[in-house]
Order: C-alpha cells, then sequence, then structure tokens
C-alpha cells in the first residue's frame, strides 16, 4: 500500500507538493474504514490495518496530512497507529449505525467525545469546521400582515438546552440583511417561533436563513428545504402596507419572500383581489 509520490520520503521529510499527494492517499485508503471494514474477516482487517499503518509511518499524520483530513479519518488513524482494533470497530459502527459521538464546546472550538478514546489529540478531535446547524421547518404562514414561522433548529451534535435561534432574511443580489429574534414556541413544542414584518424590508428577493447559537457558537443555514411532512408549499401572497409580499419556496426547497412596491400604494379592491389570489 505504497505510492509513486511519497515512497521516495519519510513523512517529515515531504515536501509541499509531495505532502498534498500523500494527503490524498491517506484520504483514499482511510475512507475504506467504512461499511466494506465491518464486512471483513478478522484476517482480512488485520493486512488491511497493518498495511495502513505502513502509509502512515513511524510518525503518524503530519501537520499538512491533519489539515487536509475530516477529524473522521484522522481518528481511525489514531486507532490504526496505536492498535486500537475494537475501539476502531466501534467507531465506525457508531457512525454507519447514524449514532455519531457527541461533542463538547471549549473556548469556541467544538471537539469530538469518545469517552471509549483516550489520549487523543485534541486537534485531531477538533470538528469546529464540520459542525453545521440541523434545522427543520414546522410551519410558515400569514398572521395578520407578519410572516410566522415556526421549526427546530440545534448546533449538530452538541447536547444543551440553551440555544438562541435567529431568524434572517437575505436579500439574494445586495446581500442586505434583516434579522428576527425567535422564541420558543408557545404551543410547549420543543422549537421556535419567529415572526418577520415584511412591511420593514426593502422590495426584493429574501432568501430565509435560520442561525442557531450555542455556548458561543454560531452556525447559519438556508432554511426550509428540511420540512415537516404535510407542509404547505404554494405560494402564499398578501398586502403588507405598502408592499405586495409572496411566501413561497425556491426550485431547491429553501424559503424565500418577494417584496414588490405597490405604485401609490394599493386600493382595497386590489388589496381583496390579492388576497383572493
Amino acid at each position: 500500500m505504497t505510492s509513486d509520490c511519497t515512497s521516495e520520503y519519510a513523512p517529515e521529510d515531504i515536501p509541499d507538493d509531495a505532502s498534498d499527494c500523500h494527503a490524498s492517499v491517506l484520504r483514499d485508503v482511510l475512507s475504506v474504514y467504512d461499511h466494506r471494514y465491518l464486512r471483513l474477516d478478522r484476517l482480512q482487517r488485520e493486512r488491511l490495518v497493518d498495511g495502513t499503518r505502513r502509509v502512515l509511518g513511524e510518525e503518524g499524520l503530519s501537520e499538512a496530512a491533519r489539515a487536509a483530513l475530516p477529524a473522521s479519518a484522522r481518528l481511525r488513524a489514531f486507532c490504526i497507529r496505536h492498535g486500537l482494533r475494537e475501539e476502531l470497530e466501534r467507531l465506525i459502527r457508531d457512525e454507519v449505525e447514524g449514532s455519531p459521538a457527541g461533542a463538547v464546546v471549549v473556548g469556541g472550538r467544538i471537539y469530538a467525545l469518545y469517552p471509549y478514546l483516550r489520549g487523543v489529540p485534541r486537534q485531531d478531535a477538533d470538528i469546529t469546521a464540520e459542525v453545521g446547524v440541523d434545522h427543520r421547518l414546522d410551519t410558515v404562514g400569514w398572521q395578520g400582515r407578519q410572516v410566522r414561522i415556526r421549526g427546530v433548529a440545534a448546533l449538530q451534535r452538541v447536547e444543551t438546552n440553551r440555544t438562541a435561534v435567529d431568524l434572517i432574511l437575505r436579500e439574494r443580489t445586495s446581500g442586505r440583511e434583516h434579522g428576527f429574534p425567535a422564541v420558543p414556541r408557545p404551543d410547549g413544542v420543543r422549537g421556535f417561533e419567529a415572526v418577520a414584518d415584511p412591511a420593514a424590508v426593502e422590495p426584493g428577493r429574501w432568501d430565509v436563513h435560520v442561525a442557531a447559537t450555542a455556548l458561543g457558537v454560531t452556525r447559519e443555514a438556508r432554511f426550509g428545504a428540511v420540512r415537516a411532512g404535510g407542509l404547505r408549499t404554494g405560494p402564499q401572497r398578501r398586502a403588507a402596507g405598502a408592499k405586495d409580499v409572496a411566501v413561497y419556496f425556491t426550485k431547491g426547497g429553501h424559503l424565500a419572500l418577494l417584496v414588490t412596491g405597490v405604485p401609490g400604494g394599493a386600493s382595497p379592491l386590489a388589496k381583496l383581489l390579492r388576497r383572493f389570489r
């Protein structure tokens, strides 16, 4: 399990271009430690692990390789280098079964938490750049002349009951933003509720984003593509002050608002017709 791009160098002596190639080889080798590894018999697993250990070398991951690999690959390399066969299998099995380890926030950084893995270097367990926000849109509709949105948002893998949620409208062309803080749902259901006032928003196409903040860490995502079953997805149009507003879903399934001005204001008849539409 060697490669022409690294065979002439010890890991600590690899130049930058060869170092990139070595990291690519490691990424390919470590990528097979998934459901395919679990299907191997004991002898096949031992051969694969021994070959991978030779690719890793005596010094283990270089800083360049560590920076290029995701945390899941770095932790596999740690287990392989230190002969932690049972821990390696458990790590892979948890991921395959959809039960990734939790995480802890320390000094603004997020670290994967594996109680059965001891001595893992902090930089190998650092998943700060990999953590996003889990979210779901439950309901969206008009509340008078405002748009009420209910859903769920939380940092991935971080367990806490103190998560602040903000709804952000971002204009697609200019990038201008309007934020609306969310509050816990008043019906006692887990999640948040936010009310956006389109009258305070300039004409344009406004994409809806959700931001979740916990323990000093904030993550943001486009909102609406993940939604509760049975949610109404047809456009909902209504007048909001001197503006005409349509709440709709984009081709990609994300929630958005189309805000247009009404020249000279809208007559009562025009408002009534728009409501029927």
